[in-house]
């Protein structure tokens, strides 16, 4: 007979493949950071977040976002930078809602 129980926190997750990450908005599982990823492989990763560019080193640690409540306080920030010349607010927030629509 099997049980069902919870798994730990702290519980390994496994890492998807970083390429085939790139172009999709995804929370870091190291401090749960949420931005449009720009590039990645096995060495280092670029993502963009509504407060500006993060990068890393190594093999990166994320995962796809696919509801909405993820994407909620994603999605104030990028209407708050959505006039800033210097940001692509608009269109990152068009990425993020077609990447919910495919995940209904």
């Amino acid at each position: 007979m099997m049980s069902a129980h919870a798994v730990p926190a702290s519980a390994a997750r496994p890492l998807a493949d970083p390429a085939g990450l790139v172009g999709q908005w995804v929370r870091l599982y190291e401090d749960g950071t949420v931005g449009l990823l720009l590039s990645a492989d096995r060495t280092g990763w670029t993502l963009r977040t509504p407060t500006g560019d993060r990068t890393g080193t190594g093999r990166l640690a994320a995962e796809p976002i696919t509801s909405e409540s993820e994407a909620r306080p994603v999605r104030r920030r990028l209407r708050a930078v959505m006039d800033d010349p210097a940001f692509p607010g608009a269109a990152d927030l068009d990425l993020l809602d077609l990447q919910l629509a495919a995940h209904p």
